[in-house]
Order: C-alpha cells, then sequence, then structure tokens
C-alpha cells in the first residue's frame, strides 16, 4: 500500500453528472415515499395568518399548531451515498462523501438554523393559544361577575333608600320637636300677657284650646311629610326595579329560549329513541334473534341482557354522555379517519360529525349498531382486534376507546393496544377512558355492570401503553364527586385556642386525604401519542 495521501483530481470527478445523481436519487427516494412530502402551501400561507384562525376557525388554527408541533424538524437525516458498480463504485461514493460534506458544512447551519426557528415559533403560537384561552375564562369570569355586581347593587339601593327615610324621619321628628318648643315659648308669652290682663277663667280656657291644637298639628304635619316621602322613595324604589328587571330580562331572554329549546329537543329525541327501541325489541321477539353476536376470540358477551336498555338506564342519557365526552374532541381536530371502539350509542360519533371530523365505529352489540345506523353513522358489527387486523397499516388518525378496557381480558387488552398503535399514523393518538378503581365510590358501582370483568389500575393501564410503543402518555382523572357527597370539613373559629385551632386543622387535612381515598374521581383517561 502507498503512503501517498488520497488525492482526487479534477479530471478525474465530473461535478455535474454527480450532483445529477444525487438528484435523481433524491427524486426516487420521494417517490418511495422515504422523504416527507413536501409542505402544503396552504398550511403554509395558515401559518402566516394565524391571528385571523385563532379569531374565527379555532379548529383551523388548532390544526395548524399541531402541524407545526410535528412538522418543525426539517432535517433530512435518512439520506445514504451508494453505488451499484462493484468496482469503481467504492470510488465514486468516496467522492460523492466528500461532495456531500463539502455541501454540507453550508446547507446543516441553515437548515438547523431554520428547525430552531420552527420549534420557537410553535412554541410561540402554544403559548398564544393558553393565552386566548386564559382570556376567554376571564371573560366568562367578569360576566359572572357582573351579574353578582348587578345583585349587589340591588341590595346597596335598597340599604340606601331605607337609611334616606330614616334620616328623613329623624330630620322631621327634630324639626318637629323644635316647632313645639317654640309654640310652647309663644303660649308661655301668651299666657303670661292674658294673665296680666284678662281673667283667670278666660286664661284657663284658652290654656285648654292650645293644648288640644298642638298635638293636632304635629299630627298634620308628621302626616304631610311621610306622606311626600313615602311617594318620593315609592317612585325611585319603582324606577331602579324597572330597570334593573328590563336588564335582567334581556340578559335572560336568550338564555331561558335556549335552555327550552335544548329541554325540548331532547325529550323529543328520547321519545324518537324509545319508539325505534321498542320496534327493535318486537323484531327481535318475532324473529327470535339474539341482541348481541359473540365472535371469535373477541370478549364475552353472552349474559343474555340488552345492553341498550341496561346503559340508558344506568349509564345516564346522550347528552350527559356527549357532554363528558366533548372534552377529547380537541384531540382529533382535523382527523378524517377515527376509529370509535366500542361506540355504543354512538355519543361520541356524533360530535365528530358535528365537528365535521370523519370517524366510524365498530361494536358487538347488535342493538347499538341497528341505532346508531338508524341516526346515520358508519357503524359494524364486529369485535375490535378482528376489525383492525383486517384494515391497513397507519391507515387511522385517532383511535377512541370509551368505557371498553374494563370489560377485556388482560392478554386481549395487550393485543388492542398493539393493534391500536400498528393502524395509527405517526402523530396522532389514542385516547382509552375507564372507570378510577383508585376512588372507593367508583368501584362500589363498578358492579352494577355484569359484564365488567376488572378494573385497571391508571399505572397499569400506562405502562401497557408504553408497552405497546406510544409516547407523551397523559392521565386525566374526571367525573368528580359532587362537594355535597363528600365528607365536610370542621369550621375554624377565630376565638379557638392555639391548640383547638391545631387539631382542627389536622383532622381538615385527614378528611382532605379520606375523600380523595373514598370520593375521588370517578373515571380516568389516558392520551397516548404514537
Amino acid at each position: 500500500m502507498s503512503d501517498t495521501p488520497f488525492e482526487i483530481k479534477d479530471d478525474e470527478i465530473n461535478v455535474e453528472e454527480i450532483m445529477e445523481k444525487i438528484r435523481e436519487n433524491i427524486r426516487r427516494r420521494k417517490e418511495a415515499g422515504l422523504y416527507p412530502a413536501d409542505p402544503d402551501p396552504a398550511a403554509v400561507s395558515s401559518l402566516s395568518s394565524w391571528h385571523g384562525h385563532a379569531t374565527g376557525s379555532n379548529s383551523g388554527f388548532s390544526r395548524d399548531l399541531a402541524y407545526l408541533s410535528g412538522n418543525w424538524d426539517i432535517q433530512n437525516r435518512s439520506y445514504f451515498i451508494s453505488s451499484h458498480r462493484p468496482v469503481a463504485g467504492k470510488f465514486l461514493v468516496k467522492g460523492r462523501q466528500l461532495v456531500h460534506g463539502e455541501v454540507r458544512r453550508y446547507v446543516d447551519p441553515v437548515i438547523w438554523k431554520q428547525a430552531e426557528f420552527n420549534r420557537a415559533t410553535g412554541r410561540v403560537l402554544e403559548e398564544l393559544n393558553r393565552q386566548v384561552s386564559g382570556i376567554e375564562s376571564l371573560r366568562q369570569q367578569i360576566q359572572e361577575d357582573t351579574t353578582r355586581q348587578i345583585q349587589a347593587t340591588i341590595g346597596e339601593v335598597r340599604s340606601r333608600l331605607k337609611e334616606r327615610l330614616r334620616e328623613q324621619k329623624r330630620e322631621i321628628r327634630g324639626e318637629i320637636s323644635e316647632t313645639e318648643e317654640q309654640i310652647r315659648n309663644e303660649i308661655a308669652e301668651l299666657v303670661a300677657q292674658v294673665k296680666a290682663g284678662i281673667a283667670e277663667e278666660v286664661g284657663e280656657q284658652i290654656r285648654a284650646e292650645l293644648t288640644g291644637f298642638v298635638p293636632q298639628l304635629k299630627d298634620e304635619i308628621a302626616q304631610k311629610v311621610e306622606e311626600r316621602l313615602s311617594s318620593e322613595v315609592t317612585a325611585a324604589v319603582a324606577q331602579a326595579k324597572a330597570e334593573l328587571a328590563r336588564e335582567v330580562e334581556d340578559r335572560l331572554r336568550g338564555e331561558v329560549t335556549e335552555q327550552v329549546q335544548s329541554t325540548i329537543l331532547a325529550m323529543d329525541t328520547d321519545i324518537e329513541n324509545r319508539a325505534w327501541l321498542a320496534k327493535v325489541l318486537e323484531g327481535r321477539t318475532l324473529r327470535g334473534a339474539p341482541g348481541e353476536v359473540d365472535l371469535p376470540n373477541s370478549p364475552s358477551t353472552d349474559t343474555g341482557l340488552n345492553y341498550f336498555v341496561f346503559e340508558d338506564h344506568f349509564r345516564g342519557s346522550r347528552e350527559d354522555i356527549r357532554e363528558r365526552q366533548r372534552a377529547f374532541v380537541r384531540y382529533f381536530e382535523g382527523c378524517s379517519n377515527v376509529l370509535d371502539i366500542g361506540c355504543g350509542r354512538g355519543e361520541f360519533l356524533e360530535l365528530m360529525r358535528d365537528e365535521g371530523i370523519g370517524a366510524r365505529g365498530v361494536d358487538l352489540d347488535e342493538t347499538m349498531v341497528e341505532f346508531c345506523r338508524s341516526r346515520g353513522l358508519e357503524v359494524e358489527l364486529n369485535d375490535a382486534v378482528s376489525y383492525l387486523e383486517q384494515i391497513e397499516d397507519e391507515s387511522l388518525d385517532g383511535v377512541f376507546i370509551d368505557q371498553v378496557v374494563e370489560h377485556l381480558e388482560p392478554a386481549y387488552l395487550v393485543r388492542l393496544l398493539e393493534l391500536c398503535y400498528r393502524k395509527l399514523k405517526y402523530g396522532f393518538y389514542l385516547i382509552a377512558e375507564t372507570v378510577n378503581p383508585l376512588s372507593f365510590a367508583s368501584l362500589a358501582n363498578f358492579y352494577i355492570d355484569m359484564t365488567h370483568v376488572r378494573p385497571v389500575h391508571p399505572a397499569t393501564l400506562k405502562f401497557l401503553f408504553g408497552a405497546a410503543g406510544f409516547r407523551e402518555i397523559e392521565v386525566d382523572f374526571l367525573s368528580p364527586v359532587s362537594e355535597g357527597s363528600r365528607l365536610q370539613k370542621l369550621p375554624v373559629d377565630e376565638e379557638m385556642t392555639d391548640l383547638d385551632r391545631q387539631q382542627t386543622e389536622i383532622s381538615n387535612r385527614n378528611i382532605e386525604m379520606q375523600n380523595g381515598i373514598l370520593f375521588g374521581a370517578q373515571d380516568y383517561a389516558i392520551t397516548g401519542k404514537k
């Protein structure tokens, strides 16, 4: 081997030929899907006008923000240099590597700065999004404070009017007393004059007449003053009441109308659901057909129980369930192929449809499937594992599992999570909500449903998510027990001794700990991102 260092001569390398091969290599890799597609011009335009989206279409803004968060790093790490020539290929590869290294010296700093800029921009937009949410919360708080202030103003006006009336009465009494004193003085002077020139009998007669006149005069003055003040106060109170009534009526008219319409709509929907269910059950009775299927390798559902009727009785109305599930909609904004496993009565699918998000469901209960289809929802009668095994990998952009995990055997649950990870696209979410076994109140109600197998501890389900490959796993506790059903704390009195206050504070801390164990959140949800 020669000691001469490796040298590339200009006449041995055709730079134009090498660059043309690099471009051809990049083009083939893009066609093979090894490189990410070019950014959507519409998405870039959306990022440049984020303020308009933030104030106009919240879903478009969130979709752009999600795109920026998932695609800020534009560094190409999948490029590699190769040659199909067995002999000259080594020299060609070495030459290309040298050229590639020279190019990277100028390109990599630019790409790195752009990626850092993208990441900083994403953080700024996320912070702005949080600030907008905070402003909305502040607006609601201001509205509530305004209502309370109006009520306080009414009380304050009433108190001021009463105080003014009392002051007027005190002033009138003072004036009456002063007038009475003046009259007494005048009478005394008159009596003195009469005594000097008139007989005693006439003086007595005058004294008697004056004595009867003074109380009468006092009563007349008091009555006139009271009538005048009463009319003024009544008019002021009536005017204040009318103004406040108009303001309150204007505020409440819209809210009451909306609530009445919502209640009527819910009642109509409930009547339609019950009529539909009666028709389905009547048809089942005539056909002698079962209400559910037991597919191979699926969770057992053969209980002889009409689960539609059972869930309608124990779980709550469809409107209540929709409101509980609304918190999860934000994870699927901009998606077009979301799967709802164990969709039941289709509450979440209807939420997806209302938000313009493409979604379908799968369920084992035939009655549930028929009900969903009657409402125009796309639902398949099948078990989750069988359904997932039939579809393509990385074809879903969201999976939602609500109150299903507690019905599954461990092996089936592990298999289900593995399939969900395989079928999800990169950067999209799996959400599973289930019963919280850390709360005794929730655990006490667990076995009302005979199809429940076992509750799953939050730490266990979080571990299974991680084992399946999910990242950014979060646990959220939901459905808190009402404050009236929890243990109440002991009151702390300012007149307590230091020892009594210390013992009361210790007792209250213990009560808070017991509330967390006995009356903690009834459900929890785990969110994982592929």
